[in-house]
């Protein structure tokens, strides 16, 4: 059987091939021993034949990996032959003929023999990004048709897909979720399904399987949640609930462990974003194209938006002076880095 697994998300890009491996033998020691991997970037056609033409020992499969080597063979051949020079460190004429014909041969061997693996051997392609065309894809789509060969395309879900997929492999790691904690996983790791996973099974582990994991857990537990803290921070001070503000405030520092002058920055990069947010509103853009702007998650933009409506144009520059003066004190010694951060407090609020 021939197996494609390419695109960006590693995670499943992993578990794709794992699930091929497991077929391999039920004992992974016996894996282990009928299992070759190959970088696609020294692997000749031979080497790879060679490899798949080895009979299985003590198991009816055996697997062999190619790491790569669809897209090097894929690639123009004068940049294929520059690299490979470069990475030898050696000087090469980009018109030399032999490139050309190498990496022609290559291919035109590699589709010679997809026809001819052995049944015992599972041949697995694996490209840390979507194959779009070429004649080796144009083949495999041919055998998968026949059922000869497995395609297994590996991307993270859309940003509008990606709570779906939090819940559904929270479900697959034992543990529940409810709506703020998917929200917050969502927002503040983003679609690295990898990190998202080991969230996962520490927020698991946390509840012991004996409730549902909350957004307070998740922001407790998940560094990257802390920075959710700095949106409701922000909001409070800029409406004028210094009860709220002082306590988020003081989360951050005592709880969170940020650091004052990090935390500083947090605030005036989120002063900025409003100000941005509000110019561009301003100017009629629509919260997809703000959140390219800004290089922000677009499901952030809406509520940069509400934030940014509350205040003036005036007071939020009044608000990034305040931050700077707070932020040379610091850094001058002029005044305590908490003590900076409490008038700070103050100023903002009462801004």
């Amino acid at each position: 059987m021939i197996t494609l697994i390419h695109g960006p998300a590693e995670l499943l890009r992993a578990e794709a091939l794992a699930a091929v491996r497991a077929g391999i033998a039920d004992d992974p020691a016996l894996a282990d021993l009928n299992t070759t991997r190959l970088d696609g970037r020294q692997a000749t056609i031979a080497s790879l034949q060679n490899a798949c033409d080895t009979l299985p020992f003590l198991a009816v499969r055996r697997l062999v990996v190619v790491d790569g080597l669809l897209r090097q063979l894929a690639a123009p051949a004068r940049s294929r032959a520059k690299a490979e020079a470069s990475s030898d460190g050696e000087e090469t004429d980009a018109d030399t003929p032999q490139a050309p014909e190498s990496s022609k041969g290559q291919s035109k061997a590699l589709l010679d023999y997809l026809d001819r693996a052995p049944e015992t051997t599972d041949l697995v392609f694996v490209e840390d990004d979507v194959l779009r065309g070429g004649a080796l894809l144009r083949r495999i789509m041919e055998l998968q048709r026949d059922k000869r060969a497995a395609i297994v395309v590996c991307q993270a879900p859309r940003k509008s897909d990606l709570p779906g997929w939090i819940r559904a492999r929270a479900r697959q790691r034992g543990v529940n979720l409810d709506a703020g904690a998917v929200v917050d996983l969502a927002e503040f790791v983003g679609d690295d399904l990898r990190q998202l996973d080991q969230e996962l099974i520490k927020l698991a582990d946390y509840v012991a399987g004996k409730r549902t994991v909350t957004r307070g857990d998740v922001r407790r537990l998940v560094p990257e949640t802390r920075a959710a803290n700095i949106f409701a921070l922000v909001d409070a001070l800029g409406l004028g609930e210094a009860p709220t503000a002082g306590r988020l405030m003081q989360h951050a520092l005592d709880v969170d462990g940020e650091q004052p002058l990090r935390l500083l920055g947090m605030i005036a990069r989120q002063y900025r974003l409003l100000i941005q947010a509000k110019a561009l509103q301003a100017q009629g853009t629509g919260p997809p194209e703000i959140a390219k702007v800004l290089g922000v998650p677009e499901w952030t933009a809406p509520k940069l938006m509400t934030q940014a409506g509350r205040h003036s144009f005036a007071r939020l520059e009044a608000a990034m002076e305040r931050i700077l003066a707070a932020d040379e004190g610091i850094k001058t010694g002029k005044i305590g880095d908490r003590e900076a951060m409490d008038v700070l407090l103050v100023e903002l609020v009462g801004g």
